[in-house]
């Protein structure tokens, strides 16, 4: 258990630093491992957080789990699947906002994500994602 705990935290850690706003450039090994992460670590890494209950350590690291994988599923999408990795991405920046609904970082990119949906005609999020948003006070 320890060692899927440190696992986690590396993974974690490793994620945020590559993706955060005050790091100029990603070390290479970080890069790297940036690189190599797949929807599956994501999954993985989040269902073992889950599996651990809800003591507060454990609900921090699941908020931040999730806000790494939706900033994953949402920067490192492939263009033929945008629509499916948004609404994605809003799956699990709201469970962020369930977890945490101060969390600023979730909120702008749900923000962001709907902007860019806002200038599409006739295009929207998901109907299961659109309900979630609404129940916590986005306008859509």
């Amino acid at each position: 258990m320890k060692h899927l705990n440190l696992f986690l935290f590396l993974l974690i850690f490793g994620f945020t630093a590559a993706c955060s706003s005050e790091t100029k450039e990603a070390t290479p090994e970080v890069q790297k491992e940036a690189d190599s992460l797949s929807s599956e670590d994501f999954e993985q890494s989040i269902a073992a957080l889950e599996a651990q209950g809800d003591r507060p350590e454990i609900q921090a690291q699941k908020e931040q789990a999730h806000l790494d994988y939706g900033i994953f599923l949402i920067y490192n999408a492939d263009p033929a699947n945008m629509r499916e990795n948004a609404n994605d991405a809003l799956r699990q920046f709201i469970e962020v906002l369930k977890i945490n609904p101060e969390n600023e970082k979730a909120t702008s990119e749900i923000e962001q994500i709907l902007g860019i949906y806002r200038t599409f005609p006739n295009r929207e999020p998901a109907e299961d994602v659109k309900e979630d948003l609404q129940e916590l006070g986005f306008d859509i």
